[in-house]
């Protein structure tokens, strides 16, 4: 068998003799000229696994096997996420990734990208040199970042390259890619090579592939699963297989099982793609209604309906805007029934820059012609008159971007050449185009300023969209290549799981998800860095200045008369603002004036319309919602650590309750609601505003100047606001013509289809749905233009809710149910009437005696509508219990925020605010805080406060019910005075005049946004408590550091000060030698100064700034990583300007004061999206249909009692858990290592003989040793690294006000007389300490009365010390005296007496008399030495006594007032300092202690079980 295996090869490709076994044993082989080039690594260390000499070839063949890889069990659910380990958060120090993109500007994944780049282009032998060169300086990382993916392109461009495939490197670098990078070939590596060995004709090399896929583990199936296979690759497969059993080879077993496997999967494939049509088609046809839906309509709603012809039916004025157009263009497939179900859903997400680029090349063909040119717009006359100029410019930039790659010298140009010549001219020209007009066109300037003086965008701005775009197009095209038949199919078959509910199965979906992660791609492939995004972005902003033109009007100086020319469209300058110098893009004054009628604000991406077809389910991450595109489920800006935490949660299966959640919401059927569309169209082709539609034209006049306006400061003041508010009105206006406009155009376009929402999640987890321009999530006029797909009879309950729902429509939501119902009834015939005729032609005439619809009297006017028609159809029917309804019913929860703070405090008054709690009708907490601030403005106008005054009797509930709902999010009071200040102007009198001064409203909405805050703190005390835990947690958390980082920033800090220090040093000695230090010698005592310096600095700069952000899981499962950090910028040069980008791989500082304030609403938001998603699925499992708007739940009428339930008991479910305790315990695991910077209070008391007799104690001086030296050192950097952490974190100005409430020296003296009378002496002996904890004040008395007693008897004992001592040298002079006189008087009386004397003395030796005055002398000496020794004993065995007698040592623990010390008890401490009731004073330390979390606020007594009692806690 090996023999014919290697006569097969040996056939196709001379080479393969020299790389394959010719014996048992292995010889090393000689590699290609190419290959040697890259330092390939030693054979021997290599010893490759020659697929072509394993034994598996001598044995027989495998058969395939399709059995699942994962048993299904049918009683698992999808809760059962608990009890796994935290995802674990990534060090810096040790992340050496991020170490390399600090050295080369890129990532690991954006090297990768630029290797997949040099493989498209042809340079194969670099793409080799670059994944080798990363591999041997980032093993370690490359094994995470770096998987099967990588090895597959490398394969893939091998068998690839020009002028012929590389086959046999191709397969040496197979044969390693277990060995050495220890990497096992998937399905995608057979695909890859399988067809590479087809389509170069050795189908014998590709028999033997595909008996070593069989031997790996791998089927047919999954081959054909396979990306990198086209449907063309397919056959040419299937024909190999053919071929080799009619020529009945050895190896026709293998094709006998290949040709049954495709076999089975084209007939697998008919049977899906036929129910798929036949689903969407039965369907489609009736006008997006199901047949029993059709048949069990009454002829009495058939009579309501109105009747709509075809040609009426695509009658809609439009406001013929270029984005309108776009759109059209985009739906075109919609309407030529080319195509079904998901190759009808292909195709339009296909359809985004085709269709504007087929319509601008059209318009040029017409330009000869003015009659073919009058339907055409003046905006989409210059983009197809500068699409041509620009798409030459595209083709010459990429003519030279080729010939770099080729020639080399341009490293700039050949860099983002790579990614610049992926796509083809026209489309990136036409994508350059409507970007720049769109972004432009929507310039938030012009609406804000009253004048303006430059209308221009951020150049940085049009940059990231213009490179956003363009990579996005290329991430598309790449997409659309790797797919195949089977593909579709396969998605087909999950999707139909989906809708059947087995996809709810916690092991179908894991198997699912492991199968479609053994054939996914990786990210890495869509890459792209900052500078080349930036590069190409810049360049193509550049080639637009230069191309678009337009025409202007001006005065000829010389003759006067008007003349056109022609000029730049854009042009390019700089402003300044808050001293920073930035570019912008200005569009002439010309192209403005079309802006204003030819809007091209939120041109339309057809892959972000509603879908046609299910969405795909999301089983990983990245593979759900759109079927051609691949973006994650969650919305990531601008941060690489949240999509981190994403991939490791999904790759370990933690996210499946999340994703099956967002599955329930994107299975949603949805149609368009007929009858209310034909009454929008009837307002929009009237130009009238009416029911929220605003005008065509912008009708209010402009408010007329004062004639004091130049003398009259208010009255200039009040203008200018007058005319800014009016300006923004007229802005406003138009753009929400627009906007309702592209609504009332996707609903024409879906009339007759049905449609899906794809969901998707912010980081919190909150599901959003994709599509942005309509959606259920939008405005009143998308929800009352949906209705639910699907219809339900009403039963025994539906008329009951439907009622209930039309009431809540009118804002009588805060009666009880029975008044409600009582309103409807009272209303019945203006329901009616609404019903058979919404828009009277006589309103719409204008006629004076017009009267309004009933239902424009509605808060939400078209969901009214919408209703009133629905309930009109019901009672109408001759059995309004099998009236089968399509409308979606409301149940919104009150205050949701506050609900979920009531239950997690079990905070009983709180809980009854919100309705948690039983009661005959629901609570109002809007109201509640409305007349809790009306009593306390009462109060003060009493005083004469002058807002107050101003205020009293005018506010609403509605002024104040925007702001209690966000106060529980974390508004702060600048962004409650902005939501107020709305409010108050919007408040008018009957002739339309302002109620409110409008110079004095920012005052006012100050005054009450205290008021609120003030009023909500007295109904919800358990809540602020909750949300002060919060903060102060997030507080902690965002200041700290890990232990081990630290110490590394210490010894790295302290190594500099040393290297500097020695580096001065070295300066001196040569100075004073007078000679030069080197090079080599600077570097060796500066090595900061080197390679690798910029890499330093930075990380020296980090090492004083806050790195931590809050973290945390929710009960879902989902890591939560809040993204608040201030992005480090980073320049690039353009051709344009200097750009500055945030660089979101930088690491970056944490914005401590954002993470904090912002973590109580996203802690809530994060519970209130798990009760969504727990309830979504409870709901699919019980076969409800089911759609919500965060808080706001939906589903049929008749199922409204049982979606109770359901929500009910999950919100049970959800706190009957420690949520509070297990987030605590959760911080204390995930930051169990970290220390934080803190500013603590030591108490020290300094006795002073000046105040009080108190004595001055000084520290003995000791000479340090080089540790303790060293040690010192390492304090004082934590000590400066701790400062300058509270400095970046904004807490050292606030910390360091403490210390001011120190006595002044003056005070302190003057208050020293009446403290030194109030101090006693302790009998020090019998003193027990006062536990600070326990009672402050009296520790801190005590502490001064023991230094007090400590000063009086070191005083004492050193005045009765020093009486002794003086008493010993009075004694010890005596004693010297009274020994020496005697020894001197007979000195002189020799000296006298000598001369008298004989000269000689007969028998007298000289020697001898010396020798016996000597020992005269030292007798008296030592007799001397002997008193004195006995003095001095004498005198030491008394101090001694004294010693005894008074204590002087008392070792007591320092005083210290810590972090956690209450702020009342610091305070306290100040005042009794200041009073001079304390006679120490309080001295700040700055130190790091480990991080700690406060105790969790005492809960209530609330029973959450009573929330299944209560009527309106969903209503």
């Amino acid at each position: 068998m090996s023999q014919l295996m290697l006569g097969a090869l040996r056939s196709h490709t001379r080479t393969v003799s020299s790389w394959v076994l010719r014996s048992n044993t292995y010889s090393a082989p000689r590699a290609p000229a190419h290959l040697a080039r890259l330092r390939l690594p030693a054979a021997s260390a290599i010893h490759p696994r020659l697929f072509s000499q394993q034994p598996w070839l001598r044995q027989s063949l495998h058969a395939e096997a399709e059995k699942p890889s994962h048993v299904l069990d049918e009683d698992s659910t999808l809760f059962a996420a608990a009890g796994k380990e935290l995802i674990s958060m990534r060090d810096m120090r040790e992340d050496t990734e991020l170490v390399h993109y600090m050295q080369t500007g890129k990532t690991l994944a954006e090297q990768l990208s630029v290797m997949q780049a040099c493989l498209l282009n042809g340079h194969v032998e670099r793409a080799q040199r670059i994944l080798i060169g990363l591999y041997r300086l980032y093993p370690e990382t490359m094994k995470e970042t770096a998987d099967v993916s990588v090895h597959n392109e490398i394969i893939g461009g091998l068998l690839a390259a020009n002028p012929r495939p590389l086959t046999t490197e191709a397969l040496l670098w197979y044969d390693q890619m277990e060995r050495h990078y220890h990497i096992k070939p998937n399905t995608n590596t057979f695909a890859i090579l399988i067809s590479g060995f087809v389509n170069g004709g050795m189908r014998n090399v590709a028999i033997v592939l595909m008996q070593e896929m069989l031997r790996c583990g791998h089927t047919f199936h999954d081959l054909l699963l396979s990306t990198y296979l086209s449907d063309t690759d397919i056959d040419q497969i299937r024909d190999v297989a053919r071929g080799i059993i009619s020529q009945g080879l050895e190896n026709s077993d293998v094709a006998t099982n290949l040709l049954n496997a495709v076999n089975d999967a084209e007939e697998r494939l008919k049977s899906l793609s036929s129910a798929a049509n036949e689903g969407v088609s039965s369907a489609d046809r009736l006008g997006g209604m199901p047949l029993d839906a059709v048949e069990s309509k009454s002829d009495a709603a058939a009579e309501t309906a109105p009747v709509v012809s075809a040609a009426e039916e695509n009658t809609l004025l439009s406001t013929n805007v270029e984005g309108i157009e776009q759109l059209k263009g985009s739906l075109k497939s919609l309407y030529t029934n080319e195509l079904e179900g998901y190759n009808l859903q292909l195709r339009l997400e296909r359809d985004t820059y085709d269709s504007a680029l087929a319509r601008f090349r059209e318009i040029s063909k017409r330009r000869g012609d003015p009659l073919l040119m009058t339907d055409v717009g003046a905006l989409k006359r210059l983009s197809a008159e500068w699409l041509p100029q620009l798409e030459a410019l595209v083709e010459e930039e990429q003519e030279r971007c080729e010939k770099a790659k080729e020639l080399g010298g341009d490293r700039i140009r050949e860099h983002y050449g790579r990614f610049f010549t992926m796509l083809d001219p026209p489309k990136i020209a036409v994508i350059t185009i409507l970007e720049v007009l769109r972004l432009c066109s929507s310039n938030p300037k012009s609406g804000k300023e009253l004048t303006p003086k430059v209308f221009g965008l951020k150049t940085a701005t049009l940059v990231n969209a213009l490179s956003t775009a363009v990579h996005n197009e290329i991430r598309f095209n790449r997409m659309k290549k790797r797919s195949n038949r089977h593909i579709t199919g396969r998605n087909i078959s999950v999707a139909r799981l989906a809708s059947s509910g087995k996809l709810f199965n916690i092991a179908v979906r894991r198997a699912k998800a492991h199968e479609l992660r053994e054939n996914s791609n990786q990210d890495w492939l869509d890459t792209w860095d900052i500078t080349t995004k930036t590069r190409i972005g810049s360049l193509l902003l550049s080639m637009l200045i230069e191309t678009a033109r337009i025409s202007e009007y001006f005065n000829n100086p010389e003759t006067g008369e008007r003349t056109q020319r022609m000029v730049p469209a854009f042009s390019h300058g700089y402003e300044l603002s808050q001293g920073r110098k930035f570019g912008i893009l200005t569009a002439h004054n010309s192209l403005r004036e079309l802006f204003k009628n030819d809007s091209m604000v939120g041109v339309i991406n057809a892959r972000q319309l509603p879908m046609l077809v299910p969405p795909r389910p999301w089983l990983t991450y990245n593979s759900g919602g759109y079927l051609s595109q691949d973006e994650p489920c969650m919305r990531i800006k601008d941060n690489a650590e949240q999509l981190r935490y994403l991939k490791k949660a999904s790759n370990d299966d933690r996210l499946y309750t999340l994703l099956a959640g967002l599955d329930s919401l994107g299975l949603t059927k949805w149609s368009i609601n007929r009858p209310v569309f034909d009454a929008v169209r009837k307002v929009w082709n009237s130009g009238k505003a009416l029911g929220k539609i605003p005008a065509h034209s912008f009708e209010v006049p402009e408010p007329a100047k004062p004639e004091d306006y130049e003398t009259n400061d208010r009255a200039r003041i009040k203008y200018r606001m007058e005319m800014q508010e009016w300006n923004n009105s007229r802005a406003s206006q138009h753009s929400e013509r627009c906007d309702c406009n592209y609504k009332v155009e996707i609903a024409r376009a879906f009339l007759n289809y049905p449609m899906y929402f794809p969901h998707n999640m912010d980081f919190r987890g909150r599901a959003y749905p994709i599509p942005p321009h309509f959606n259920h999530l939008g405005n009143d006029l998308c929800r009352g233009l949906l209705v639910f797909h699907e219809g339900r009879a009403l039963g025994e309950r539906g008329m009951y809710w439907l009622k209930i729902h039309l009431a809540n429509l009118f804002g009588k939501d805060k009666l009880s149910h029975d008044e409600r119902l009582e309103f409807v009834e009272s209303n019945m015939g203006n329901i009616m009437a609404s019903a058979d005729n919404p828009v009277p032609d006589s309103l719409i005439d204008g006629s004076a005696n017009a009267a309004q619809p009933w239902w424009l009297e509605a808060e939400d006017v078209w969901q009214a509508l919408s209703a009133c028609i629905e309930l009109t159809a019901a009672v109408r029917s001759p059995d309004p219990a099998k009236y089968v309804s399509r409308l979606h019913i409301h149940q919104d929860g009150t205050c949701n925020g506050l609900q979920h703070y009531a239950a997690m405090g079990r905070d009983k008054k709180g809980a009854f605010e919100v309705n948690l709690m039983p009661s005959d009708r629901p609570q109002d907490v809007y109201a509640g805080v409305l007349n809790g601030v009306v009593r306390l403005i009462e109060e003060d106008a009493k005083q004469g406060v002058a807002e107050a005054v101003a205020l009293r009797g005018k506010l609403t509930r509605k002024i104040v019910k925007q702001t209690v709902m966000t106060n529980v999010y974390g508004v702060t009071l600048i962004g409650a005075k902005e939501q107020i200040g709305a409010r108050l102007r919007e408040v008018k009198d009957e002739n339309g005049q302002h109620v409110f001064d409008l110079v004095a409203v920012s005052k006012m909405a100050l005054y009450v946004a205290k008021k609120i805050f003030e009023s909500l703190g007295e109904m919800f005390t358990q809540a602020q408590q909750i949300q002060n835990w919060l903060n102060e947690s997030a507080r902690r958390i965002a200041k700290s550091m890990p232990e081990p980082a630290l110490e590394a920033w210490k010894r790295m800090l302290l190594e500099a000060k040393e290297s500097q220090a020695r580096f001065r040093s070295a300066l001196r000695d040569a100075k004073e030698n007078a000679r030069v230090l080197d090079n080599e010698t600077i570097l060796e005592i500066r090595p900061d100064l080197g390679p690798g310096a910029q890499r330093r600095k930075r990380l020296n700069a980090l090492a004083t700034k806050p790195m931590t952000t809050v973290v945390w899981t929710t009960p879902l499962g989902l890591t939560v990583v809040q993204p608040y950090r201030r992005l480090s910028k980073r320049n690039v040069a353009t051709s344009l300007q200097s750009i500055a980008v945030n660089d979101a791989n930088m690491p970056s500082p944490v914005n401590s004061q954002k993470q904090k304030t912002a973590f109580p609403p996203n802690y809530v938001h994060s519970l209130d999206a798990s009760h969504m998603t727990l309830s979504a699925i409870e709901c699919k499992k019980a076969g409800l249909v089911f759609a919500s708007v965060h808080d706001s739940y939906w589903t049929h009428a008749c199922d409204v009692d049982r979606m109770n339930d359901i929500i009910r008991d999950q919100f049970v479910q959800l706190h009957q858990r420690p949520i509070m305790a297990d987030l605590k315990a959760e911080f204390e695991d995930r930051y169990k290592d970290h220390l934080m910077p803190v500013v603590v209070w030591e108490y020290v008391v300094k006795p002073n003989f000046t105040d009080g007799g108190k004595l001055k104690l000084k520290p003995s001086r000791v000479r340090a040793t080089k540790k303790a030296e060293r040690a010192q050192k390492e304090k004082d950097v934590e000590t400066e690294l701790a400062m300058r952490h509270l400095e970046a974190c904004g807490e050292a100005e606030a910390e360091a006000e403490a210390e001011g409430g120190n006595a002044a020296e003056d005070e302190r003296k003057r208050a020293a007389e009446n403290l030194a009378a109030s101090l006693e002496v302790l009998d020090l002996g019998s003193v027990t300490l006062i536990d600070p904890m326990e009672d402050l004040p009296g520790a801190l008395r005590q502490a001064d009365l023991i230094f007090y007693t400590l000063s009086v008897n070191q005083k004492e004992h050193a005045e009765q010390v020093a009486e002794l001592r003086k008493e010993y040298k009075a004694q010890a002079r005596l004693v010297k005296v009274s020994k020496a006189a005697p020894k001197k008087k007979s000195k002189t009386r020799s000296k006298i007496i000598a001369p008298a004397a004989p000269a000689t003395t007969e028998g007298a030796e000289p020697a001898a008399v010396a020798a016996k005055a000597k020992q005269g002398d030292e007798d008296a000496a030592a007799i001397v030495a002997e008193k004195i020794f006995q003095l001095e004993k004498e005198m030491n065995a008394k101090v001694a006594e004294l010693g005894k007698k008074y204590v002087l040592e008392f070792e007591m623990p320092p005083l210290m007032l810590s972090h956690n010390t209450p702020p009342e008890l610091l305070q306290q401490t100040n005042d009794m300092v200041k009073r001079g009731e304390l006679a120490g004073r309080l001295v700040k330390r700055v130190s790091w202690v480990p991080l700690e979390f406060g105790p969790l606020p005492d809960p209530g007594d609330f029973d959450i079980g009573e929330v299944m009692k209560s009527p309106y806690f969903f209503s």
